[in-house]
């Protein structure tokens, strides 16, 4: 496979993190060319860039996933009518516009940053990363879990929280990385809520490092802050994600799901995915709400907290929410991309008889 491109190098090409290129592959809207059976890499070819670059282009204007693949799919005609009837989102149009703008002005300035430095970050983005991630943090006399985890990895800078019910892991794609050099930090919440609101003042990029004494460094326009990590290890959040099986999955509105989620009041809300895609039904009447969308697999219902679950939507990115279920008890997987990927895994509930 020497002509073809690892999925780390093709990100790089079209400026999609490795995660979002994968959550595109689920979705059956941006396949590799070649999957290597016996270790699950996934290969790319040149000619993709401009389809992946497109794909970027059209999530980064928020347009739906249904309408990304008519649009990839539609000749120059009817890909003036699919804009047209984008037009109602312009206003998110011009922030993301905004948005590549200050990323393409970092990445000037971004060569001298890159010797000393172990990642640059747009601050928006990683400030962003730290609001989506922080209502699973936990504590509860468990001080490993009252962190928030930062590290670089595969090309993209993740955070990460979990309070042991729910995980959270956010992938961002930064202005630069330096590939030798790792960050792997926890972060007490203090320190990171005092570095989120340094973010939140400045703008530009950040810069951050590891010094050898495992303590983390970020530049914010132009103070050097000096963040204290925990010492209690992180859970080996990965170990227990590679352990659990694979799900069915569905891709449906994020708004509607939210929507739906929202109007149960009860302790216990029930997802039924079936053929018409997903309803959401209330542990107190059996009517339930359509959500509609996709859903490859069987008939299956899980319960799950409507609190859990509409924290999670509030922190998930785009107008598409792919859902994953493995079993009825199982842990509910619930991811959306834009220049990254989150992903949130949330316990489910045992159903009362």
């Amino acid at each position: 496979m020497e002509h073809l491109l690892t999925i780390g190098a093709f990100g790089g090409r079209c400026g999609l993190s490795p995660s979002a290129l994968r959550f595109y592959d689920q979705c059956g809207l941006l396949r590799p060319v070649a999957v290597d059976d016996s270790t699950g890499y996934r290969y790319y070819s040149a000619d993709q860039v401009p389809d992946a670059e497109l794909v970027r282009r059209l999530r980064e204007a928020e347009m739906p996933m249904a309408a990304v693949s008519r649009f990839v799919a539609a000749d120059p005609i009817e890909r003036v009518v699919l804009l047209d009837e984008h037009a109602a989102n312009l206003e998110q149009r011009a922030a993301s516009v905004r948005r590549a703008i200050s990323e393409v002005r970092a990445r000037l300035g971004g060569a001298e940053q890159e010797e000393t430095w172990g990642c640059v970050v747009a601050t928006e983005r990683l400030a962003k990363a730290l609001d989506e991630v922080r209502f699973a943090v936990g504590g509860e006399g468990r001080p490993e879990l009252a962190v928030i985890w930062v590290e670089t990895r595969d090309d993209s800078v993740r955070v990460v929280a979990t309070d042991s019910f729910r995980l959270v892991v956010r992938d961002v794609v930064p202005s630069a990385l330096t590939p030798e050099t790792t960050i792997r930090a926890a972060l007490p919440i203090a320190v990171a809520d005092e570095l989120r609101s340094t973010l939140a003042v400045a703008s530009g990029v950040v810069k951050i490092r590891q010094t050898p004494g495992g303590a983390m460094e970020a530049e914010v326009g132009g103070r050097l802050m000096r963040l204290v990590t925990a010492t209690e290890p992180f859970p080996d959040y990965e170990a227990l994600l590679a352990g659990l099986p694979g799900g069915h999955r569905g891709v449906v509105s994020r708004h509607a799901l939210v929507n739906a989620v929202a109007s149960e009041r009860g302790a216990a809300a029930t997802l039924v995915l079936g053929g018409d895609g997903l309803r959401v039904r209330g542990g107190t009447n059996g009517r339930g709400g359509l959500v509609g969308g996709s859903w490859d697999g069987p008939a299956l219902s899980v319960t799950v907290n409507p609190v859990f679950v509409s924290e999670a939507l509030a922190s998930l990115v785009g107008p598409d929410v792919m859902i994953e279920v493995s079993a009825a008890l199982g842990p509910i997987v619930l991811r959306s991309a834009d220049d990254g990927a989150l992903s949130v895994w949330t316990m489910p509930i045992r159903p009362t008889q």
